[in-house]
């Protein structure tokens, strides 16, 4: 059986998987190559003929609902986010205007990462740091190491003790269909879907009450986080880092380190290596 079916993308119909899609983490797709299969193992796998320039094309155009200018933001940013969760990474000819990427032309290939929902493996972590009381966590962990699958359950399980507010800039964490989560992020989570972090931050802090913030990948975001920090609400955020020496001395997340109360990195598949207490 080709599990590829359970894709919300009929123009990908060549491919042929016969591994279960909680095996999957990644489909890469290139021109004048077959695509390859990324599992959860690291094993690749080819899965296809080779895709023409002309397929790549027709994928990219359902991936983009059949109108790319709706996703002009998105693509300027190197993605798109399927429904599902399913975060689209987009190679090709980069168009810049006034200094910055305005959008990504003759697209050559996709990568298409699987979302996962893994129920059950942030409880150690829920247990170990906010069994009394909320409190601010930077989890660390390299690409596909499983970072936003433990955000989405540590929402879900934080959410039977707190208010939680998620900011879901790329709909990665809750997989919003036509704004309502399709993953189960909690009874008591709301999410904000397709904003800047920043300005995501500072909208739950005024309309939503939050016990605690949950974003994913922050980046320059400091101002927001020390405005989270001096408001009374907790934040945690998942920032790319192999290990903690790493995350206290890339620059972009050095800056944000001490605001906050504790630090995790997590390995392959959403195992906790290290847990560290920055505060009390």
């Amino acid at each position: 059986m080709s599990s590829i079916t359970k894709m919300p993308l009929a123009s990908i119909s060549k491919i042929r998987i016969t591994e279960p899609i909680s095996g999957i983490a990644e489909i890469r797709i290139r021109a004048g190559r077959q695509a390859v299969c990324v599992l959860t193992s690291g094993k690749m796998i080819a899965c296809s003929e080779p895709f023409s320039a002309r397929e790549i094309s027709d994928v990219f155009a359902e991936i983009c609902r059949y109108s790319v200018y709706s996703f002009e933001n998105d693509i300027a940013e190197g993605f798109v986010t399927l429904n599902g969760g399913h975060r689209v990474g987009i190679c090709g000819r980069c168009v810049y205007k006034n200094g910055k990427i305005e959008t990504i032309r003759d697209i050559s290939g996709l990568n298409i990462r699987i979302a996962h929902e893994v129920k059950g493996c942030a409880e150690q972590l829920a247990e170990m740091i906010f069994s009394d009381k909320p409190r601010s966590l930077l989890l660390g962990g390299a690409a596909m190491s499983g970072k936003t699958t433990v955000l989405r359950d540590l929402a879900r399980k934080l959410s039977e003790k707190y208010r939680v507010s998620v900011i879901d800039s790329r709909g990665e964490i809750s997989a919003p269909v036509k704004g309502t989560p399709s993953f189960d992020i909690g009874l008591n989570t709301d999410a904000l879907c397709g904003c800047r972090k920043s300005d995501g931050i500072l909208m739950a802090l005024r309309t939503l009450s939050p016990e605690i913030i949950i974003c994913d990948e922050i980046g320059d975001d400091e101002k927001a986080i020390e405005q989270c920090a001096y408001c009374g609400a907790k934040i945690i955020a998942s920032a790319h880092a192999g290990n903690f020496h790493e995350l206290s001395t890339r620059p972009s997340t050095r800056s944000i380190l001490p605001y906050f109360d504790c630090a995790a990195i997590v390995k392959n598949r959403g195992i906790i290596s290290d847990i560290r207490v920055l505060r009390e």
